[in-house]
């Protein structure tokens, strides 16, 4: 089985997730939140994406993944995608002794224009647009 048929898109309604930028991203108490922006200074139209509870999660520039977008034929552009079946879960479940075996564990990938950020959770992100007053 090639490693594209494991990645599925997953889509936020309402959002558009074409062209953002990753502006901060924030870790505290199991939750992770990343805003992402149309542009690299911030706009009105950022998006806040989160994980109320999270395992592990790694930043990487996109540049920097060439492997992944190879074994991925190309199929990886930007949006949130889920990938089942990846050498970043099979690492975590080495990594703990394979202890959540009986958990639903997903590896989401969050590919901004610059970075692609990496989440293992059992839980799905929530997410909302930013307005310039909030």
């Amino acid at each position: 089985m090639k490693m594209n048929e494991n990645l599925n898109q997953v889509t936020l309604e309402g959002i558009d997730l074409k062209n953002r930028f990753l502006v901060s991203i924030g870790y505290s108490g199991g939750i992770l939140e990343i805003q992402l922006s149309p542009s690299e200074d911030g706009g009105t139209d950022d998006v806040k994406i989160s994980f109320d509870w999270i395992y592990s999660f790694r930043l990487t520039d996109e540049g920097d993944l060439l492997k992944l977008q190879n074994d991925l034929c190309g199929k990886l552009t930007l949006g949130i995608y889920t990938l089942n079946d990846s050498g970043y879960l099979r690492w975590f479940n080495e990594q703990s002794f394979e202890i959540h075996n009986d958990e639903k564990l997903n590896h989401y990938l969050i590919v901004t224009s610059t970075e692609i950020v990496e989440v293992i959770s059992i839980v799905d992100p929530s997410y909302k647009a930013m307005t310039e007053d909030l």
